[in-house]
């Protein structure tokens, strides 16, 4: 097979596939009125030059905060000094990079500050959710494989991989009868991609596990780190498997039987539905992932259990498949879990913090709150009414080892989000894919598929960006920054 002609067809060829996503070009071209970053901030008067006329506005302001331009809330020698090593014309704006992947098109487009669409790919079918740029300037699209054996809401199965100029370089089929990948996936650093997957298992095995009242086959969620190693090829060189470690106490002759208050570690197999519609048998249904390289801790969440889990990684794929192991020595066990403290028998109603969630995610190193880990609560909340959204960010009640505190009879704290966004008649996003990521510039940029809105807001709470009807089944849309020649995202 001739690759090389294929990725040509597959990225400029697809002529008509781009036309027919111009409308949300257009629509983003109309709309979009963000300033580019530029570290300038001595440049006081905003014409990009830091000269006289910004020393005398910072002197006709000494003591006080008009010229402050460290940000220490006082004008003094220290802001005169940060000016005059500034002195002359402000660097060019960084280039940044809206990333915007649509679950119903074929396309992710890259769109720059002006709002113009700075590069368009083109993949095989619609995206599974997000795609994301490599530090290179390539790009991992997961998308839709017709052909997989799981036909469940935001199924993927194909992971496409487009080199820095866009051309097709990988074509991976994660898709198997026994698993198939869907929703998100994430970069690791050393090249390789981490996949969320369902794993069939038959109405029988799901019986034999504890599931009652079973009368279809049952989902359940494993996570592959696979290594490409050609065209159509890669390696699954890591495999956690949550079917290792549920837990039961509906039956004592049945395996993994225990009092679920006292495993929190596990996953009750009793815990939440199990789909009978789209996707027969999907139970857990995972949406998100993120790596922390720090931790080397894996994060995911559950829509079914409005749940989110960490999961270490610093196994190896047989010590996951245990209790034991791994740098905390607990196996593939949760370390911690977050949201819904009844699904371990550990709370009520009245302790559950997500109404549906996506997007679970790390806050990087180098930002405030490095560590801590911050969803989308949907807010899609029994009944018809108090719906409503809200990005969450917690500080997870962790030592220095890694290891997660929780005592014999409470739940998994924090009580609280150290930080939220989204209040009743505020926002929301449906029952779907929505999302949020943290930015370089410690603002959170926010989707919300059920509208198409795109919007940033800072610490404080107020939005400083907003798109409106940026396109449709826009899961979410990370930015990216050209630093020192790599391309910096979330």
């Amino acid at each position: 097979m001739n690759h090389k002609n294929n990725s040509s067809q597959s990225f400029s060829g697809a002529r008509m596939t781009v036309l027919a996503a111009m409308s949300l070009v257009s629509t983003l071209n109309f709309q979009f009125d963000r300033v580019a970053h530029s570290d300038c901030t001595a440049d006081i008067n905003g014409d990009q030059f830091v000269d006289g006329v910004d020393l005398a506005t910072m002197l006709s302001n000494w003591g006080g905060a008009g010229g402050d331009v460290t940000g220490d809330g006082n004008t003094d020698g220290t802001d005169i000094a940060s000016l005059l090593s500034a002195w002359g014309p402000c660097p060019l704006p960084a280039v940044e990079w809206l990333l915007v992947t649509s679950t119903s098109t074929t396309t992710t487009t890259a769109f720059d500050s002006a709002g113009v669409a700075a590069k368009t790919w083109v993949g095989a079918s619609g995206g599974a959710s997000v795609a994301y740029l490599r530090g290179d300037g390539s790009l991992v699209r997961p998308t839709v494989y017709s052909a997989g054996a799981y036909n469940g809401a935001a199924r993927g199965g194909r992971i496409q991989i487009f080199n820095s100029v866009g051309t097709l370089t990988s074509d991976l089929v994660v898709a198997t009868t026994q698993y198939q990948q869907h929703h998100d996936i994430r970069l690791m650093p050393n090249g390789n991609i981490l996949c969320i997957v369902w794993e069939g298992h038959t109405q029988a095995e799901g019986t034999a596990a504890g599931r009652l009242n079973l009368t279809t086959p049952i989902w359940s969620e494993s996570i592959l780190e696979i290594e490409p190693t050609g065209y159509s090829t890669f390696n699954i060189v890591w495999r956690w498997n949550l079917w290792d470690h549920i837990v039961q106490n509906a039956n004592a002759a049945f395996p993994n039987y225990a009092v679920v208050s006292t495993k929190p570690e596990l996953v009750n197999i009793n815990a939440g539905s199990v789909a009978t519609s789209m996707g027969v048998g999907d139970w857990i249904h995972m949406n998100s992932i993120d790596y922390n390289p720090t931790l080397d801790q894996i994060v995911v969440s559950s829509r079914t259990l409005s749940e989110l889990w960490v999961i270490d990684h610093s196994t190896t794929t047989a010590q996951a498949a245990t209790h034991v192991g791994g740098a905390r020595n607990h196996g593939g066990d949760l370390l911690y879990r977050w949201g819904n403290p009844a699904n371990y028998d550990r709370g009520t109603s009245a302790n559950q913090s997500f109404f549906v969630v996506h997007s679970a995610t790390w806050i990087d190193a180098g930002l405030p709150g490095a560590g801590n880990i911050m969803a989308f609560c949907n807010g899609d909340r029994s009944g018809t009414a108090n719906d409503y959204s809200t990005v969450m960010e917690i500080v997870p009640p962790r030592d220095l080892t890694g290891n997660y505190a929780i005592d014999s009879t409470t739940f998994f704290g924090p009580r609280t989000p150290v930080w939220t966004y989204g209040s009743p008649n505020q926002i929301y996003g449906g029952g779907t894919q929505c999302g949020a990521f943290r930015t370089l510039d410690n603002t959170t940029l926010i989707t919300l598929m059920n509208s198409g809105r795109i919007f940033e807001v800072n610490s404080a709470g107020t939005v400083v960006w907003n798109i409106d009807n940026a396109g449709t089944n826009i899961a979410r849309a990370p930015r990216y920054r050209l630093v020192n020649g790599q391309w910096v995202g979330p």
